[in-house]
């Protein structure tokens, strides 16, 4: 080897251009309801307005308590019924609208979730709706029966099976409400904006807005309606 020769350095290596992360999208491909889904879907849409129609026929109560409230349905029986019957068969649509919405899973997202918020909702819906039988006999009970023997049935009507009945179907009815509509926009059914409507539309009444919180209720039922109208018009 020539000592008076140097040996050229190596090139250096050329750097390594960082790879570009690319967020994948999962392609969650079209909405393909069946034919009873569909249905379902015609039913959550039904249940939101049945819903205003109990809630806007429902009598006045001028006192509180048990007493006051059978004597609202007392006074005028054909409205009280009208309330009754808008919200019980309200119920029950949303038994089949809760379950149809099942329709609307694409892929992974909310393959957990929506199952278990709609079964949720599917079960307090059925409990809510025997809980309206009792209006149909105070109806009658405040018409035929002294106020105080009315206020009497009515309590020992109420035994303590009663109170969980009670307490399942409102949880499970307007928690599940709730929790259907935060599962929906899980599932990419609708947008997240609205999602947290659900938790709305059996509040704003309470506040004693009268008519406008029965509307105000309904628009909070976005995203239930909603689901229900993709469930009706998807190809």
């Amino acid at each position: 080897m020539d000592l008076f020769t140097s040996t050229p350095a190596p090139a250096a290596a050329a750097p390594v251009a960082p790879v570009a992360k690319k967020k994948v999208r999962e392609s969650l491909g079209p909405v393909r309801p069946n034919r009873l889904q569909r249905v379902g879907g015609a039913a959550l849409i039904a249940a939101p307005l049945l819903f205003t129609v109990g809630f806007l026929t429902s009598p006045q109560q001028t006192s509180a308590g048990t007493a006051g409230y059978i004597e609202s349905l007392a006074a005028d029986p054909a409205l009280s019924l009208v309330s009754a019957n808008a919200l019980h068969y309200g119920w029950v649509a949303l038994v089949f609208g809760a379950l149809a919405t099942l329709g609307l899973l694409r892929g992974r997202r909310g393959r957990v979730f929506l199952p278990i918020a709609a079964v949720m909702t599917a079960f307090g819906a059925v409990q809510m709706s025997g809980l309206l039988l009792s209006d149909w006999f105070l109806v009658s009970a405040g018409n035929v029966l002294s106020i105080d023997d009315a206020v009497l049935m009515d309590t020992v009507a109420k035994e303590w099976s009663v109170a969980i009945w009670q307490f399942s179907g409102m949880i499970g009815g307007l928690v599940g409400i709730a929790l259907l509509s935060l599962a929906l926009a899980r599932a990419k059914a609708v947008s997240w904006w609205i999602a947290p409507l659900g938790f709305l539309p059996w509040i704003l009444p309470a506040f004693g807005l009268g008519p406008v919180g029965v509307i105000l209720a309904l628009v909070c039922y976005a995203p239930l309606m909603i689901a229900g109208a993709r469930l009706i018009a998807a190809r």
